[in-house]
């Protein structure tokens, strides 16, 4: 297991032991939230930085009359850079929440605060957790302005490792835009960095990965598969079942894009046991989506191919990760699809279509409607799938995929052509 999360988990047990004794020093409720935030241990953490605030709250009510708390002002005022830093890790709470803008304003407010008081290592974080948070919200141009902020400080101070976390973040910036050559370059300076001390396998690992998924999805196949066979090794070295299935997926589908399906089945089948030795539902249920998709492609009337997906449904439905939601409702429309059951394959892409407008995914949605489209044409509705293809080319052409859509619009044109006495599509 990475030694430094052992060694944060000593360190809580610790903090939590003087937070008892001391339950009104809130620099040690600080201190416990932000290595519960650190373990990802989120629902602990926000109970340990509430307890910051409770002494810092303005007014008090009696009879349900607010009355003010002039203590509660200077408090506030001596303590206003510990409590910016609670803002700051209580926005990685809202963030694993999936409040995006809630995590922004938090981080927004405590940056203020840090340049205020000269505080460059607080403001050098908090800058890569609110490029982070533009990261995932898909604004990649303020993504990088942020972390480009940090860079500036930890480059000034000497900060070595802050300056690699930040070229790793700036590497994910450029996957996101598809700028996968730049990506790879941030990421292998920051891997110079981790490497200087020998002390840094997890970050190391951490990285390679990374740049495994990089060149996997630029297409160059064997720089994948190199780095993420050395990603394994060192997740294997410290026992980090969850990195170790994660790694092993992408190798799975390295393989299934050389055309391996054997050797992406295999790889998938280790992520699956390496996910349930980790007993986190969320890896298990991904890497059983992984490999009954797969097993579709072998072989779609398999035994275990409606377990595996439909227990990762169910659980993707019981935690409220809706892309995954939709994700495994395909798969099973698709398995159901192939092997020839028109009507539950027609109920699931159905269902997943509805997530993936609620989601505003383009590519989703085209891929639904191609397959609606498919069922239409078998039971020899040619309008219907005619209308379908249309609305997936439509939506393959807006992801920036015109081959496809150049595709379902010839499909669409014959469809229209077979419906006797219809118009066809402009």
């Amino acid at each position: 297991m990475n030694q430094s999360y052992i060694l944060t988990q000593e360190i809580i047990e610790n903090y939590r032991l003087i937070c008892r004794k001391e339950p009104r020093n809130i620099e040690n409720w600080l201190m416990l939230g932000r290595c519960l935030v650190d373990t990802q241990q989120f629902d602990q953490a926000e109970e340990a930085l509430t307890k910051i605030f409770e002494a810092g709250r303005f007014f008090s009510f009696k009879n349900g009359v607010p009355r003010l708390r002039p203590a509660a002002l200077l408090h506030w005022r001596r303590n206003r850079l510990l409590f910016a830093k609670a803002y700051a890790d209580m926005a990685m709470i809202s963030l694993n929440q999936a409040n995006l803008a809630e995590s922004e304003r938090l981080l927004t407010m405590a940056l203020t605060v840090f340049e205020k008081e000269n505080s460059d290592y607080e403001y050098a974080r908090a800058a890569n957790r609110l490029g982070m948070v533009y990261r995932l919200a898909g604004a990649f141009e303020s993504a990088e302005e942020a972390h480009y902020r940090a860079k500036k400080l930890a480059e000034k101070h000497g900060w070595k490792f802050v300056l690699a976390e930040t070229l790793g973040d700036l590497g994910m910036v450029y996957e996101g835009k598809d700028r996968f050559d730049q990506a790879v370059e941030c990421h292998r300076e920051a891997l110079a960095l981790y490497e200087t001390d020998g002390k840094h396998g997890f970050e190391t690992a951490c990285v390679m990965r990374q740049i495994g998924l990089c060149r996997l999805r630029g297409g160059a196949f064997d720089q994948s598969r190199t780095a993420f066979e050395r990603a394994l090794e060192l997740f294997e070295k410290q026992d980090d079942f969850i990195n170790k299935s994660r790694v092993l997926n992408g190798l799975s589908l390295v393989a299934q894009a050389r055309g391996d399906l054997d050797g992406a089945l295999d790889a998938a089948e280790k992520s699956v046991a390496a996910a349930l030795e980790s007993k986190d539902g969320f890896e298990i249920a991904a890497n059983r989506l992984l490999l009954g998709g797969l097993m579709i492609e072998k072989d779609p009337a398999g035994g275990e191919i409606e377990k595996l997906l439909t227990d990762a449904l169910a659980f993707f439905k019981t935690a409220g990760k809706k892309a995954e939601n939709a994700n495994a409702a395909a798969a099973l429309g698709l398995m159901h699809l192939r092997r020839g059951d028109w009507a539950r394959a027609e109920s699931f892409f159905r269902d997943s279509l509805h997530i993936e407008e609620m989601l505003h995914r383009s590519l989703g949605q085209a891929s639904d409607y191609s397959n609606l489209g498919l069922i239409a044409s078998k039971r020899g509705q040619s309008q219907k799938a005619a209308e379908y293809w249309q609305k997936a080319a439509l939506l393959f052409e807006k992801s920036g995929d015109l081959s496809t859509a150049n595709y379902f619009k010839e499909q669409s044109r014959l469809m229209w052509g077979e419906a006797a006495g219809l118009p066809r599509p402009k």
